[in-house]
Formats: C-alpha cells, structure tokens, sequence
C-alpha cells in the first residue's frame, strides 16, 4: 500500500473557520486549518497575540501515516507544546526551530492528540531561548555552548570571542543567514541531543489547570487576547519551573553520579551496534545497576534500554532518509543483526516499514529535488 506524500502544507491541511463548532472558542483573527478527511480528522488553530507570540490549539487524529514535506519557517522560534491527550499525553517540552531550511517528515497514525503550543519569535525567541539556556543543567550548557562555536568556526571561518557569543550568534538567526546547507554538514548532525538530558517535563496540576483555563477561556475581543497571553506567559514560567527541579542535582544523584549517568549516556549513544550490558555499563561508569537505572530516570526519564532503543531508531530513520545505504546495513550500524526485528522495532515506532520509508524518501528527492 503507497504511503501518501503530501509537497506542502495545504495539501492535507485546508482552510478552515472561526465558525468551526468544533473550536472551543474562537475570533475572526484567529488562523484555522483542518485536517483532510484522507489523512484524519481535526483542526489547528493559531491564535495571535502580542508581536512575536501566538497561541495554538491542535486537536485531531490521524488514520494512516504519511509523509510531508514541513516548510520552510520565515524567522526562527521556539515552541514550548503542552499534551493532554495522545503519544505524549501529560509530557510537557520545549523545541527549538533555528535553521530556516526546509524538512522532510513522517506524521505516524495515531488517536486523538490534544495539545496547547506557545510559539516565541523575533525578540520574545532570543529571549526565552537564554532564559531556557540558563535552567537547564551545566553539563548541558557546556555541551551547547561547545556546538555553537563549532558552527561559528564552521560558517564563519574563525573563532567567536567566547561560546556565549557564538550561541547568541546562532539566535540571531546565524544559521538562517547562510547558504542552505546539505545534510551531510548540516550543524545540527554535530549536537548531540542523545547526550542531553531533558527537553521535557511531565506537566504539574497547575500546567494542566492553566491549559484548561486556556482552553476553556469565556471572554472574546481584546480581553480574550490579554487574558491569553497571560495564562501563556504563566504556562512557559512554569515549565521553566520544573525543566530546572527536573534538570537539578539534588535527589538521587550527587555531582560525581552525575557526571557518570552522563558519561553512560554518551557511552550507549555512541556504540549503539555494539553497546554493553547493563551490567557493563554500570561497572563502566563506576556506578551499581540499582544507581545507573535511577539515574537514566533522573536524566532521561526513561531506562537505559529504552534510551538505547531511542537512540537506535533516531538513527536510523536519519539513515534511511539521508543516505544510500541498504537496510540490512542500516540495520547492522543502529546494532540489529536480524533484518526483521530491526523492520519489526521500526514499524512499532513509526507506523511504516523502513523500506517504505526509504523508498519514498528516494523517489522525493529524484522527482522533486528534495535535498537529502
């Protein structure tokens, strides 16, 4: 069965009203697209506030997965998405949209996903992309910092005067200004985001209260606006809130556990076709197993093989889409011997086999000249 493939956004995503019964309130000013009844039902609704700031609402589901080509963003921003309902229900995270080029992507078949997004922009993107830089941990920091002067180094030729300046390069749109940039030097293949540890927090009973106070707002006009825009504004503080509690060194790990809980990350993520035991790993480290499984919690709120299997998969959808390698070597380099529970741990994640995917990535790029 072929897999859709949609060039752009109005291909799947039609025009919609504020009059949609469906939106749980709305204004005329408000943006709405709804979701074509080929690919699932639902709508997204944008809702502007003050300059650089909007609001939006995504509610739908969809029947079967497809492949879209996402367009290329006029500005940077940065997205912080707070789920209710579907894959990531009561998960809140934060995603930085930097590089201005445009991408190509998989929507996997799902139930109904339910989520509030507060998009940051112009001032409002340098702004926040600091504030969320400074709660998030040193480890971190050092890991973001280092990358963002190898990308100066990289486009510019020479040194920035100081990591700081290199980052705040990048913020101000260092990287859009640039010619477009193939994936095999594409900056963001040289972050590490494995080696991080959280852009996510599960959402606290006063996230979830400020997202159904916003999605429930009773006013309209102006007063709606500002009533948003503040319940917004509340919502970003608190997940700045948690992301630091969550990204903090006090219960269960001291400074030097830390540092080997990250050390183990880095050590999964860069041996995934041979990695160690549990067992291993932990004796690696310096650590127990009871102290290394905590700590992954900890840090990367999940265990140490489902990181591992994280890690594989993100891999190798990056492999199948971006390069010319086989499956069977696709398979062998993200550490699966067996073609069939590689094409079987795929097909869970994504919702399609990796040939398919690898297939129409190819046939893109020929027939469309999709840079990959």
């Amino acid at each position: 069965m072929a897999i859709p493939f949609f060039n752009q956004d109005s291909d799947y995503l039609h025009r919609g009203s504020p009059n949609d019964s469906r939106l749980l309130h709305s204004d005329s000013s408000d943006q709405i697209q709804v979701l074509s009844p080929q690919v699932g039902q639902g709508y997204t609704q944008t809702i502007p506030l003050q300059e650089g700031m909007s609001l939006v609402v995504i509610d739908y589901s969809v029947n079967s997965t497809f492949l879209y080509r996402a367009p290329r963003p006029s500005t940077p921003f940065l997205e912080f998405e707070f789920c209710l309902n579907g894959p990531a229900a009561g998960q809140s995270a934060f995603v930085p949209h930097i590089t201005l080029q445009e991408s190509f992507g998989i929507r996997s078949a799902h139930p109904r996903q339910l989520k509030v997004e507060v998009l940051f922009s112009h001032s409002l993107f340098e702004t926040y992309s600091h504030s969320v830089v400074k709660h998030l941990h040193p480890q971190d920091q050092a890991m973001l910092f280092n990358w963002a002067s190898w990308v100066h180094r990289f486009q510019r030729g020479y040194d920035a005067k100081s990591s700081q300046a290199a980052f705040a390069h990048i913020l101000s749109g260092g990287i859009a200004a640039t010619n477009p940039i193939s994936s095999a030097v594409d900056p963001f293949n040289h972050l590490d985001f494995y080696s991080f540890s959280r852009f996510w927090v599960s959402m606290t009973s006063q996230m979830r209260q400020l997202v159904h106070h916003i999605l429930s707002c009773p006013n309209s006009g102006q007063i709606r606006r500002t009533y948003l825009e503040s319940k917004a504004f509340q919502l970003v503080d608190l997940f700045l809130q948690e992301l630091n509690h969550a990204n903090g060194i006090s219960y269960p790990l001291v400074d030097g556990d830390l540092d080997r809980i990250y050390q183990a990350g880095r050590i999964l993520a860069r041996n995934l076709n041979n990695p160690p035991s549990v067992e291993t790993l932990a004796r690696q480290v310096g650590l127990n197993r009871f102290k290394l499984n905590q700590g992954f919690h900890k840090v990367y709120g999940t265990t140490p093989f489902r990181y591992l299997r994280h890690c594989r998969l993100n891999l190798a959808e990056h492999l199948l889409t971006d390069s010319d390698l086989p499956i069977e070597a696709v398979a062998h380099k993200v550490g699966y011997t067996s073609r069939s529970n590689f094409a079987n741990a795929f097909r869970q994640w994504r919702g399609l086999n990796p040939k398919a995917l690898q297939l129409h990535s190819r046939d893109i790029a020929q027939s469309q000249g999709f840079a990959s």
